[in-house]
């Protein structure tokens, strides 16, 4: 029986996974290198050291990560500003069934804690979360299974009770590790 429900966040639960692969695609374009599609997708749900390491063999040397990083980041900022947060459809279906059915939510997410739980807040659906597992807070992020049994364990619950909600390849390596 399913006791509770792990959710990734990025591309599953908002659109945001396209967003940040066109942030770092222009970063990259400021810089007067090319990120392909390929290399964006292999990120996808990725570790920031994974995450770096692929953009890094893809760009080549000249990319420049840190000022890359910050140049995604102000893109992001950007664009949520203007267009919003564009949350998927069904999210406030099933948080709603989760929550009258006395079934767990547990957000695990590769993102870290002050953007996720903004993000949450601008969604309105924080309060259908028990419990928040953020990228900040483990050591060895996806595809290794650490963020989901983490995130099982603050809501008291055995991994093999947990249902995991993931879009990328890495987040559902790491689902399965669990």
């Amino acid at each position: 029986m399913i006791k509770a429900v792990l959710f990734d966040m990025d591309g599953l639960m908002f659109d945001t996974e396209r967003l940040y692969g066109k942030a770092w695609q222009n970063a990259a374009v400021l810089q007067g290198c090319k990120i392909s599609d390929e290399a964006i997708l292999k990120i996808k749900g990725a570790n920031r050291a994974l995450v770096y390491e692929i953009l890094r063999a893809d760009a080549g040397d000249e990319f420049d990560i840190e000022k890359g990083r910050d140049a995604r980041e102000e893109y992001i900022v950007s664009h949520i500003r203007e267009h919003g947060l564009t949350k998927k459809k069904g999210l406030d279906n099933l948080l709603k069934y989760l929550k009258e059915n006395n079934i767990k939510a547990c957000l695990a997410t590769s993102t870290k804690r002050e953007i996720a739980i903004k993000y949450l807040k601008m969604a309105n659906v924080y309060d259908y979360f028990d419990d928040f597992t953020c990228g900040d807070e483990i050591e060895n992020g996806k595809p290794a299974p650490d963020i989901f049994l983490k995130a099982a364990n603050k809501v008291k619950t055995d991994i093999g009770e947990s249902l995991v909600l993931e879009d990328s390849v890495n987040g559902l390596n790491a689902g399965i590790a669990a």
